[in-house]
């Protein structure tokens, strides 16, 4: 992802290898600031479906809010549905998950 910035008058280009899921638990945090019901429940149910890979698949060698800072939203779906249904996807992408799997 690419964002570019104009600071100090000067127009600058950020780039990140890859959008973490940090980003959507941060916006859902905010959210959940607004209507705590609804979007805790959505946090709540995101942290569970992590935890079958941090705490069930790999035993506690790194935590919930590890794959939210170190992977995408697209790599961990893979990565779900290889642990819980057996499938590996063809052309699977490292996106986030550099240098290994």
């Amino acid at each position: 992802m690419q964002i570019e910035l104009f600071i100090d008058g000067e127009k600058k280009l950020f780039t990140a290898p890859f959008v973490p899921m940090l980003a959507k638990r941060k916006y859902l945090e905010l959210k959940a600031a607004e209507d705590a019901s609804t979007w805790a429940e959505v946090i709540e149910e995101d942290d569970a479906y992590l935890s079958i890979l941090a705490d069930v698949v790999f035993q506690g060698q790194f935590t919930v809010m590890d794959v939210y800072a170190g992977a995408s939203g697209e790599y961990v779906r893979k990565k779900l549905d290889e642990a819980v249904f057996g499938v590996k996807r063809e052309a699977e992408s490292n996106e986030g998950n550099q240098p290994g799997e």
